[in-house]
């Protein structure tokens, strides 16, 4: 059983970008409560759907399933 480096992880990236799903999320979210405010910026994201958190959680689980190699 080999090492691999980090970026080579199917887990790993699931992680990544599940972090970057919430993220755009949370600041898609709070942009969108400011529009009210006289004089803010204005500007609105569309959501991410939900059913995107489902798959980057089956890639996270398959990944760690599958893994035949330790991350260095």
């Amino acid at each position: 059983m080999g090492n691999k480096k980090w970026y080579s992880s199917k887990t790993i990236w699931a992680g990544i970008i599940g972090m970057v799903v919430v993220i755009y999320n949370s600041v898609s979210a709070g942009l969108a409560t400011q529009c009210g405010i006289e004089g803010s910026f204005c500007v609105t994201l569309p959501a991410i759907p939900e059913f995107v958190f489902g798959i980057l959680g089956a890639l996270g689980i398959y990944g760690r399933t599958s893994a035949s190699s330790r991350i260095e």
